[in-house]
């Protein structure tokens, strides 16, 4: 083996780019913890209608994945999109991280849109009833949503912009959220009210989890186009949006409000159960 060769496996072994012999890929451990995030998804029927006959329809598919290794011995989730229609109607995570040898699973899910829903977690006794829907609201001084897709799209992500978070967590510490650049899924039909849709993400810098999420909608109001927008709880902090710098909704964790502020139980987090840990995690290795 020449010189050269010679200095670059050493540079390898000093990097931590070649692992040992025994220690497990990341991709197959990530690929693992996906597969038990998502068939802890799929356990979701929502629901449309309280008799339970019109079913949202689940993408198996993640819209997001992320990592908080800040937390919780280092959390690992996914997140996932029912529709209905054509719409998104629910937005759930699943994530998990070690706990006392073994690994927790929690559900977190916020149902979207002005239809009340009726779900049912399969093999639980847990029960989430949203007493409410969720509609958007109107989103006044900006611009008509343009003609084409393309445009819309530019449209979609200069609107985004505008809008600004921060939490407040349990030991009043303020933290400013930054909005992911990308939205984890966009949707549209261009029939009935709707034109085009998008979720959007804000993220702390303590993990890529988020903590809320802003969902934009150009539609159809009568005769003219308009936007519509929508932010929702994805964390157990005190939550503030701004648009334009001016506050436009909050959610308050006090003592009156409780942990969630969530009056309509639209927001949902459940801690469900422990699993055996995956033994390539089991010596103590995070994903």
């Amino acid at each position: 083996m020449n010189r050269g060769r010679l200095a670059f496996m050493g540079f390898l072994l000093l990097s931590g780019a070649v692992r040992a012999a025994d220690e497990p890929a990341p991709e197959k451990i990530d690929a693992k913890l996906l597969a038990i995030h998502r068939d802890e998804a799929r356990r979701w029927e929502i629901f449309v209608d309280a008799s339970q006959t019109k079913k949202a329809t689940f993408d198996p598919e993640p819209v997001y994945r992320w990592t908080n290794k800040s937390r919780a011995n280092g959390q690992s989730g996914a997140m996932f999109v029912w529709t209905f229609e054509g719409r998104p109607v629910a937005l759930g995570g699943v994530f998990s991280n070690p706990e006392a040898g073994r690994r927790v699973i929690m559900h977190e899910l916020h149902a979207l849109g002005a239809q009340k829903l009726f779900p049912r977690l399969t093999g639980s006794e847990f029960v989430w009833r949203p007493e409410d829907g969720v509609p958007l609201y109107a989103l006044a001084g900006v611009p008509a949503p343009e003609a084409s897709t393309t445009r819309r799209a530019l449209q979609l992500r200069d609107l985004a912009r505008e809008f600004t978070a921060n939490t407040i967590d349990d030991r009043g510490t303020r933290w400013q959220l930054r909005m992911l650049p990308r939205p984890l899924y966009r949707y549209g039909k261009d029939s009935g009210d709707l034109i085009e849709g998008a979720v959007f993400a804000f993220v702390s810098d303590a993990g890529t989890d988020p903590e809320i999420i802003l969902l934009l909608e150009a539609v159809n109001d009568g005769a003219k186009k308009a936007w519509r927008y929508r932010p929702v709880r994805f964390s157990i902090s005190s939550l503030h949006v701004q648009h334009k710098g001016k506050e436009v909704w909050k959610s308050l964790r006090d003592g009156q409000t409780g942990v969630f502020d969530n009056p309509g139980n639209t927001y949902s987090l459940l801690r469900d159960r422990l699993i055996d840990e995956l033994p390539e995690l089991s010596a103590g290795r995070q994903p």
